[in-house]
């Protein structure tokens, strides 16, 4: 009996530390201030858990093909606090980093919209973005209060899509001094 416990307790930790592992939670995150964009952005409004957004874009990301425009990178933008506003009234945009100017051409639903060139605190991981909430904001919270920089406006996460099925997290803190 002693022997299936421990088996079991092993098997459950192996378990964690492959699950963490494949999440990369033991990867670093880069981090630094630097000026980003223009970017041009083919957006659908979500509203709702963070965690729901990928419909959203994948939505867009089937415009994108059918449109011939490349969407090599997809993004999220999460507008509300969600340590503040209720889940099911968190508000998000998620969509593709476009190439072309879709003024006036974009469908029922979907949005294009351009964000200015900015200052950002930028922050690169190479694990999953669902673990970014836990690994990557506090340490992004860190070094803004190190830096004397306030988040001025909502965080973007760019989601880049890498040889070998690996994804790269840019996220960009729109910031300013304080």
């Amino acid at each position: 009996m002693k022997a299936l416990v421990g088996f079991v307790l092993i098997s459950v930790i192996a378990l964690v530390i492959s699950l963490a592992v494949y999440l990369g939670a033991f990867k670093e995150v880069e981090i630094r201030t630097e000026e980003r964009g223009p970017y041009r952005l083919a957006t659908k409004a979500h509203s709702g858990a963070y965690h729901k957004i990928v419909p959203a874009i994948e939505e867009v990301e089937r415009w994108a093909v059918k449109n011939d425009e490349p969407c090599q990178i997809s993004y999220g933008e999460y507008i509300d606090d969600p340590n503040v506003v209720e889940e099911d009234r968190l508000r998000s945009n998620g969509g593709c980093v476009v190439q072309k100017d879709w003024t006036g051409k974009m469908p029922e639903g979907l949005a294009y919209r351009e964000l200015p060139r900015r200052l950002y605190v930028i922050a690169i991981f190479y694990g999953a973005p669902s673990i970014g909430p836990q690994k990557v904001y506090p340490k992004v919270r860190e070094y803004m209060e190190q830096q004397g920089l306030v988040l001025d406006a909502p965080v973007i996460e760019m989601y880049e899509r890498l040889p070998e099925q690996k994804l790269r997290t840019i996220y960009h803190f729109p910031t300013r001094k304080k």
